[in-house]
């Protein structure tokens, strides 16, 4: 499989070479793939285990329920989108970003009788990302030819 910089590459030699896109324009291609991770992503939650359909959903969202696209918080507008958990904190305090971190990676606690424990994650996060990538990469560049014939088609 080519990485994603070849695939890019390729792309852009298809297309015809670089192109100036306006940051309006940028920002609906990522939003393509942002929108194809975040489905993903929600997904891979689920399917990881992170998600209980019996659990009583007050104040506090499922993990699955709370990923979000869009522009990080102030950040400049370049055209990126980002895909991730809300940071908003539920009402104990505690953002789910931090807790599907912790999910991901894995982390350590402390037992009652003082002892620390390695608490293994699944990498659900890491692995929806890789799976996602051609998916993303297809979603981006079908945005990118459409604006680009576009362009071409007006002048």
């Amino acid at each position: 499989m080519a990485s994603l910089s070849e695939q890019l590459d390729e792309m852009l030699q298809e297309i015809g070479g670089v192109v100036n896109l306006t940051i309006e324009e940028r920002e609906e291609i990522t939003q393509a793939g942002a929108d194809v991770l975040a489905k993903n992503l929600k997904q891979a939650t689920k399917d990881a285990g992170h998600y209980n359909t019996n659990r009583k959903v007050g104040k506090m969202k499922h993990l699955a329920d709370s990923v979000e696209t869009g522009k990080l918080i102030g950040t400049v507008s370049d055209g990126s989108n980002a895909v991730g958990f809300t940071k908003s904190e539920d009402t104990r305090g505690i953002p789910h970003a931090r807790v599907a971190h912790w999910l991901n990676d894995g982390t350590r606690r402390i037992t009652k009788d003082g002892k620390i424990v390695n608490v293994p994650g699944d990498s659900f996060m890491d692995k929806a990302r890789e799976e996602s990538s051609d998916e993303v990469l297809a979603a981006q560049s079908k945005v990118f030819k459409r604006i680009v014939e576009g362009e071409r088609g007006s002048s």
